[in-house]
C-alpha cells in the first residue's frame, strides 16, 4: 500500500463510523416520531442535525482527499 492510500483510510474509516452512527440517531428519530406523533418537530429538528452531520463529514472527507491527493499536506511538513 502506498503512503497516500495509507493517509486515505483512516479518514474513510472515521467518516463511515461517524455516517453510521448519524444514520442509526435518524432511524431512531423517525422510529419515536412516527410511534409518538407528539414528538414530531423534536424528531424533525434532530433528523435535520444528523443529516447535516452526515453531509459535514462527506464533504470534510472529500477535502482531505483532495489535500493528500494534491500533496500539500507534505509541504505543510516542511514547516
Amino acid at each position: 500500500m502506498d503512503k497516500k492510500a495509507r493517509k486515505k483510510l483512516a479518514p474513510i474509516i472515521i467518516t463511515i463510523a461517524v455516517v453510521i452512527f448519524s444514520l442509526a440517531y435518524v432511524s431512531f428519530f423517525v422510529f419515536l416520531a412516527v410511534s409518538a406523533p407528539e414528538t414530531l418537530i423534536v424528531s424533525v429538528i434532530a433528523i435535520v442535525i444528523y443529516l447535516g452531520v452526515c453531509i459535514g463529514v462527506v464533504a470534510a472527507l472529500r477535502e482531505r482527499i483532495k489535500e493528500i491527493n494534491g500533496g500539500e499536506e507534505d509541504e505543510a511538513l516542511k514547516y
